[in-house]
């Protein structure tokens, strides 16, 4: 045998698994993982998981909800979250993240490449006081939890902030991370250095070959946790009830508990602890601290990528054993100074979803042991996460602030407790919430938040609070309430057609008030045709020259097609009726008994407008705001007539809305006919009509309207402006739905 024969043999195969390895670690090479897999990964709490990327992308796009936490995870029992969400089928499951030792720095690190898959979406965060310590982050526990991946990936994005500035420096701090190219660039950008071309390249290097170690090595080791999760399932109720869960709750932790022992959880602690060690124990803690700490700080990184995602974050707050603080001498005076201090600085800052269990630590089973969360505990947590995932998912848009890395607010020790239950800006924490949301739109213009018949916001975010503003459309559930009125008076009926008042229009004599209401009728203006006359002379003149310009579609009859030609016909109908014009009868009906002071049309005199609060409009065109022309608004206006001619502000316009819903103004005969829509529109009447609420919008020559009202009137949202982009309509309508949604939702147990 040749030399070279016999050194192939002997070295060949290292060879080969040299350039396998090549292939495997700096190629690159995509990887699904099953949803078994995925699931698996979710509840295993392992540090592969946790440093990883590809597992937790996958996870997180398919609907899973990162809980952020320490060990308090850990403990798996028939009320632990991800016991609950897979046992009752809920939205979300939950993707654990976290176990003994990982804090804010070590889960920030961990957060790197999953920006994408959590924007705008939710997440759920443990935080516990204890980690913030006088040294904060010990180095041993983020060892264990460091990642590489997620720090050349944070290098590669970083920026010169002074967010990026502190990551990188709190990072290269740790002794784990050694000397390397990752080391040497965690210093420069500390330094507020440029990483050169090399740098980014061997970087860009570095990670392909741990995504490709993450990918090829995620789903090994994963710690099988599927069957005690199936096995604790089988010990909760089959249908969803909080008594029947406390009930549960109570029989475990009898079970699994020694009261000498401060309630200590014999399966954790394996036995009873020793005499020596309590008598070790007691009073040990009395000098502890979490008031002053580096992990205010290191929690203000995790906070800005939370805000770097726009991600909605409900943030947990757990207590301490209460008997155990008592045995050890730890200060709850000075454990609530430390509450106070985290929810400052989430407050301040716009994350407002908040739940301070702090001061539960002793009540009964709600800790297992000292510091970790038990089996009452659990049910507290569930009612704020189910809560929390009945918001609709939406861009979070946060007021960051880099006082809250300086060492003036690690060391800051005199906040003032905030009361959660109360808003710092006027009400409670349900307020708090629909303002951030309501906020976030970024309208300019008036807003009224009406709650169980109170006021419960009135803001101006431009203008003023009783500014009126063009209402366009929601005139519509006004001309339509009058309408009824006729109807009730025997003059009219839903089944009256339209040829009886104007039998030259085409259709006219199939076409019913009822159509006209719901929009069914098939009538619209002649392509390329506008409502009215080119100069306004009189209402009737302006209906008689839209009877000319009408045209009816006989496939489009009785189905639903949006026109303000239904209610131009409507206002026409009305005043042939009663011999006035409809200016006349909407004072006669709205203005003068409900005596408002800021509603008028928009054809009134100066000082009438003036003084009724009304503000000109502006139109966005080429990336700036133009003020629209009084004249063709008012030309609009009396074309429009009973369809969008008249100015209101939020309060007048919530008296009309709850006087035509619960008012005296029409039978309750009337409202069930007037307000039940069909689908899959809903509409009649002016409103869309749901089973939980009503809505209408309006838009046109600069101003924007958008109520929204519970059917009894008594929860109600009114947001108005004469600056908007139009462009954003659909998409403004949308979101205030969802806020509606979220409003009522906040009151629901």
């Amino acid at each position: 045998m040749s030399n070279k024969r016999r050194l192939w043999q002997i070295f060949g195969p290292v060879l080969c698994a040299i350039v396998l390895l090549i292939i495997v670690f700096l190629l690159p090479w995509e990887r699904t993982f099953s949803k078994s897999s995925i699931y698996e990964a979710a509840n295993s709490q392992t540090q592969t998981v946790f440093k990883g990327i590809k597992m937790k992308q996958e996870a997180f796009d398919s609907g899973y909800v990162p809980f952020y936490g320490s060990s308090e995870l850990s403990r798996i029992d028939p009320l632990h979250p991800s016991v609950l969400a897979a046992k009752y089928h809920r939205s979300y499951r939950p993707f654990l993240l976290g176990g003994p030792g990982s804090q804010s720095l070590a889960q920030f690190v961990g957060m790197q490449g999953t920006s994408k898959q959590l924007k705008n979406k939710k997440a759920v965060v443990i935080i516990s006081p204890q980690w913030f310590t006088k040294k904060g982050q010990d180095p041993a526990a983020f060892d264990l939890y460091y990642s590489p991946l997620g720090t050349a990936i944070f290098l590669l994005h970083a920026k010169n902030t002074k967010t990026d500035r502190y990551a990188a420096a709190r990072i290269a701090s740790m002794p784990t991370v050694k000397a390397g190219i990752i080391k040497s660039c965690l210093k420069k950008v500390a330094a507020g250095k440029k990483l050169s071309s090399w740098d980014r390249f061997l970087l860009k290097d570095r990670e392909r070959m741990l995504a490709n170690e993450d990918k090829f090595f995620s789903s090994f080791q994963l710690r099988d946790r599927i069957n005690k999760i199936e096995k604790e399932e089988k010990l909760l109720p089959k249908t969803y009830s909080e008594a029947a869960l406390k009930k549960v709750a109570d029989e475990q932790a009898a079970m699994h508990t020694n009261s000498n022992n401060f309630g200590i959880d014999n399966t954790f602690y394996r036995t009873r602890l020793p005499k020596k060690v309590l008598k070790k124990l007691k009073g040990s803690q009395r000098n502890f601290d979490y008031v002053k700490s580096p992990e205010y700080a290191d929690f203000e990184l995790m906070l800005n990528q939370f805000a770097k995602q726009h991600t909605n974050v409900l943030f947990i707050i757990p207590p301490v054993n209460a008997k155990w603080a008592k045995y050890t001498g730890l200060s709850m005076k000075m454990y609530q100074k430390s509450v106070a201090k985290i929810e400052k600085q989430l407050t301040s800052q716009g994350f407002e979803n908040i739940e301070d269990l702090s001061k539960d630590g002793n009540k009964k089973y709600f800790m297992t042991d000292t510091i970790h969360l038990g089996w009452n505990g659990w049910i507290a947590v569930d009612k704020a996460v189910k809560k929390f995932m009945r918001l609709p998912n939406e861009r979070y848009d946060y007021s960051m602030s880099n006082y809250y890395y300086s060492k003036k607010w690690q060391n800051t020790t005199k906040v003032k407790s905030l009361n959660l239950t109360k808003n710092h800006l006027d009400g409670s924490k349900e307020k708090k919430i629909v303002r951030h949301a309501i906020d976030q739109l970024g309208i300019k213009g008036s807003v009224l938040v009406i709650k169980n018949n109170k006021t419960w916001l009135k803001y101006s975010t431009a203008n003023k609070d009783d500014t009126s503003y063009l209402i366009n459309s929601v005139q519509k559930s006004m001309t339509a309430a009058m309408i009824m009125r006729e109807i009730e008076a025997k003059k009219l009926s839903l089944k009256t057609k339209l040829s009886r008042f104007y039998p030259t229009v085409a259709g006219a004599d199939r076409i019913t008030i009822a159509n006209l209401l719901d929009m069914t009728s098939g009538l619209d203006i002649k392509s390329g045709q506008t409502l009215g006359t080119d100069h306004f002379v009189s209402d009737a003149d302006n209906i008689k020259a839209d009877v000319k310009k009408t045209v009816f579609n006989k496939q489009q009859f009785g189905k639903w097609h949006y026109t303000s030609l239904n209610y131009v016909y409507l206002c026409g109908i009305l005043a042939q009726l009663e011999k006035k014009t409809y200016e006349q009868m909407f004072e006669k009906t709205f203005v003068k008994p409900l005596k408002l002071k800021h509603t008028v049309f928009l054809w009134a005199d100066p000082a009438v407008l003036k003084a009724s609060g009304w503000v000109h409009s502006y139109n966005y065109l080429d990336g700036k705001y133009h003020r629209v022309k009084y004249s063709k608004v008012v030309a609009d206006a009396h074309n429009e007539l009973g369809a969008g001619s008249v100015a209101m502000s939020d309060s007048d316009l919530a008296k009309v809305v709850r006087e035509m819903l619960v008012g005296k103004l029409l039978t309750n005969n009337s409202r069930s006919v007037l307000y039940h829509g069909k689908a899959s529109k809903y509409y009649n009447g002016g409103f869309y009509n749901t089973k939980v609420f009503k809505s209408a919008n309006g838009a046109g020559d600069g101003y924007f309207t958008f109520l929204r009202t519970t059917n009894d009137g008594k929860n109600m949202i009114i947001i108005q402006s004469n600056r908007v982009d139009h462009k954003k309509f659909s998409y403004l309508k949308k979101r205030i739905d969802h806020i509606m949604t979220m409003m009522l939702d906040l009151d629901r147990k």
